[in-house]
C-alpha cells in the first residue's frame, strides 16, 4: 500500500487506506446495529440507511430513491422526530460544541457526514464510516438518549464549513434512528 500511496499521491494514499480499512472493518463488524427508515418531506419512502458499529467509529449503508439528482448535506440530528417542515429534528447532533463543517478549524460536530450524491434517477446508495459517533447507548453522548436522533438531507450541498449547517436551505428527507 505504501508504493500505491505515493503513486497516487498524499490524498489517493488516504482514500486507498480508508477503503481498505472500511473493508476490513465491515470484515469483523461485530458492534451494535441501528437502521433509519427515511421519508421525504411528502411522507413518501426514500429508502433505508443501516449503521452499524465497529472499532473505527460507525459505517452507514444507505440506499435511497426519490431525491433530486446532485449532492446533498446528510446529517445526524439531535432529536428522533421527523415531523412537519422536518426541523422538528432540531440541530446537527453536536455533543461537544465544535463547529460544523470538515473545513472548519474547530469543527466537525459528531452528526457532519459527506454529501450524498444522487444519480440522474434520484437514487443514492454507498457505504461511508464516520470516526465521530457511535452506537453504544451506555454512554453520555448516545445516539439513543432520552429524545433519540435522526437522519436529515438538504435540498443542497453541504458546503462543509458554513456553520451551523452547511448551507443547506432545505430539509427534504428525514429518518429516525432506532437500534435492532
Amino acid at each position: 500500500m505504501a508504493v500505491m500511496a505515493r503513486k497516487l499521491g498524499s490524498f489517493g494514499g488516504v482514500a486507498l487506506g480508508l477503503l481498505l480499512f472500511s473493508a476490513a472493518a465491515t470484515a469483523q463488524a461485530a458492534g451494535e446495529t441501528a437502521t433509519a427508515d427515511i421519508k421525504l418531506a411528502d411522507g413518501k419512502d426514500a429508502g433505508t440507511v443501516t449503521l452499524t458499529d465497529v472499532a473505527a467509529g460507525v459505517i452507514l449503508k444507505f440506499d435511497l430513491k426519490g431525491l433530486p439528482p446532485g449532492a446533498h448535506g446528510f446529517h445526524v440530528h439531535e432529536v428522533g422526530k421527523c415531523e412537519g417542515d422536518l426541523t422538528s429534528a432540531g440541530g446537527i447532533y453536536n455533543p461537544l460544541g465544535a463547529k460544523h463543517g470538515f473545513f472548519n478549524e474547530e469543527g466537525p460536530m459528531a452528526g457532519d457526514l459527506p454529501n450524498v450524491v444522487a444519480g440522474p434517477d434520484g437514487t443514492a446508495r454507498a457505504e461511508l464510516v464516520t470516526t465521530y459517533l457511535h452506537l453504544n447507548k451506555d454512554t453520555d453522548d448516545s445516539l439513543f438518549d432520552a429524545d433519540g436522533s435522526a437522519l436529515v438531507i438538504y435540498d443542497t450541498a453541504d458546503d462543509y464549513q458554513t456553520d451551523p449547517e452547511g448551507g443547506g436551505v432545505k430539509r427534504i428527507a428525514c429518518g429516525v434512528i432506532k437500534a435492532k
